[in-house]
């Protein structure tokens, strides 16, 4: 099958992801991906530094359960190589609002629009 030529020449969206393992589930990353979005990690607090030197990335999804001093040195060094990040939960979001790390097509676009800017989006 051969792609229309716009969808050819466009470059796929690449988010790190940043939690312990079970943060991202193979269904999410697949519904991500069918979305043309590559979602890399999920990495430990850690190590993904050594990540954002091996490769560029478009923004980053951090796992919102961390502690706030970790959230806080995760953000740092994130803004020290102009990576836009935003916080997440798995799953639902919280009642009260906030992002969700999950295949829901909502929740993949709120995400995107925030880090990519208010115009783009994933799915319709």
């Amino acid at each position: 099958m051969q792609l229309p030529d716009e969808r050819r020449w466009m470059r796929r969206i690449r988010l790190m992801v940043i939690g312990p393992p079970p943060y991202l589930s193979p269904a999410v990353r697949q519904a991500w991906s069918r979305a043309e979005i590559d979602l890399e990690g999920p990495y430990n607090s850690r190590d993904f530094a050594t990540k954002l030197v091996e490769a560029s990335f478009d923004g980053a999804i951090i796992d919102v359960e961390y502690d706030a001093p970790t959230l806080l040195q995760v953000v740092e060094v994130l803004d020290a190589f102009a990576v836009p990040a935003i916080f997440a939960g798995s799953g639902r979001a919280a009642p009260g609002g906030g992002y969700s790390l999950s295949a829901n097509s909502e929740a993949m676009n709120a995400i995107v629009r925030s880090l990519l800017g208010s115009e783009a989006s994933t799915m319709q």
